[in-house]
This record gives structure tokens, sequence and C-alpha cells, in this order.
């Protein structure tokens, strides 16, 4: 999970990168001000924001957070040691996933990210299936958290009992979801059902015959029930 920090003053925010890295979150970079900010976000593409309210440059950490939900739905969490009522109204007008006050305890830092990454996930699946039938992306098991993995990256998924396996070239991933629930929440026209157990990336397919087809040096079962609208998608020579 991908961790910006913006904070402006350096030597708390690198404390704090050394803390989260301990903590096994990879620091996307550290921002000091506004402008930072928006630069990174946008080169880095985190996963959780943690945002100082006092930053350099024209706009506060509030404002900051505001300009952002205009345009994304991830997480931010305020680090801050403003605390006055007025500040902390703002603050809660922005609507940010948690708040941690300074000095921070390393044990509620690390349950504030991992329960805002948590909504923010499952905001994004319900949004998948409401408003987004063709994402280009799912979040999938990985250690503790769940992981951001592009749709064109997997190479297939392997039933599971009532979980899948994903499989991409660099790594498999417990998806928390069986085969059937899959099709029904990512309307892909790259994704096909060859097996009871398998839906495959028809993109990653090397070769085939009338009973298997080999995607990563790895032959995969066709069942003869799929096997027509499988060798349909073919062009033959």
């Amino acid at each position: 999970m991908k961790v910006l920090i913006v904070e402006d003053e350096v030597l708390v925010a690198e404390d704090l990168a050394a803390d989260l890295k301990e903590m096994g979150f990879d620091v996307a970079d550290i921002a000091i001000s506004d402008e930072e900010c928006f630069a990174l976000f946008e080169k880095e593409q985190p996963d959780v924001i943690l945002m100082d309210i006092r930053i350099k440059g024209e706009m506060n950490g509030i404002e900051v957070a505001k300009k952002l939900k205009e345009k994304t739905s991830t997480p931010i969490i305020y680090l801050t040691s403003n605390t006055d009522p007025i500040t902390m109204k703002q603050a809660i007008e922005s609507h940010p996933q948690s708040f941690i006050s300074k000095p921070y305890n390393k044990k509620d830092l690390k349950a504030a990210i991992e329960i805002a990454f948590i909504h923010y996930n499952q905001k994004e699946l319900e949004s998948a299936i409401k408003d987004k039938p063709l994402q280009t992306s799912v979040f999938v098991k990985h250690g503790e958290f769940y992981q951001r993995v592009e749709l064109n990256e997997i190479l297939y998924i392997e039933a599971a009992g009532s979980y899948s396996t994903v499989v991409t070239e660099q790594k498999s991933y417990i998806l928390s979801t069986n085969l059937r629930n899959f099709e029904s929440k990512v309307e892909n026209s790259n994704f096909i059902r060859i097996h009871r157990s398998y839906i495959v990336n028809i993109s990653k397919i090397e070769g085939y015959t009338q009973n298997s087809v080999i995607i990563n040096q790895k032959e995969l079962p066709i069942s003869p029930s799929y096997r027509e609208d499988v060798i349909k998608l073919f062009n033959k020579i």
C-alpha cells in the first residue's frame, strides 16, 4: 500500500516515513507544500494520504484535501497538532477518513491507515458494481491489505473454493469472491470462462488446442461446455 506524506517539517516527515516502512507500508514520497502534494499525487497515485493541516504554500492541508476530493476518492487522514475547535470544524467538513493527533501513537496510526483503506476498498467495489461496469482494475488480498491490480495484468483466475486465486506474471493474489461473483462484478470483454475452475484473459493466450489454452507456458483445460465459445474467439489461418 502506497502512502503519500504531506508534512512541511522535514524531520517529522522523515521519522514518519521510517515508522511507516517499519509497519510494512510503501512510502510514495514526502510533500512539504500544496504544489508538491498535487504534483506527487498525480505522479505516484498513492492509496492513502497522510495530510498535515499546516503546510507550505497558498493552501493549507484542509483546502488541499477538499481540492483532491473533487477528483479522487483516495482516503485522506489528517495528522496534526491543530485541535482548536475552528480548525477541527473545518477539517470535519472536508470529510477525512480519520484524524491522528501529534505526537502520534504507532499502533493508532497503523490502525487508522488500515481502516481507511478497507473502507475505501469497499466503496470502490460497490462503485464498480453500480457505476463502473467496465472498470480497469480490482482490489485483491495481498498479505494484510488489499492491493489494486490492473485487469490487463491478470493472466487468469483460478477457483479456490469460495475464494479465487488471481495470477499475474509477477505474483498471485487471493480474491475474496468466487468466479461467478467475479464474472458478475467485472464486465470486461477480455475475460472469458473456459472451465468451471478458470477464467482467463484472452489477450494473454499464447496458444490453444481443442481442449486447452496456453498462458505464460501453463496449460489450462477447456471444458466441453465452454469449448465452442472459446474456440470461436480465435482467428485461424
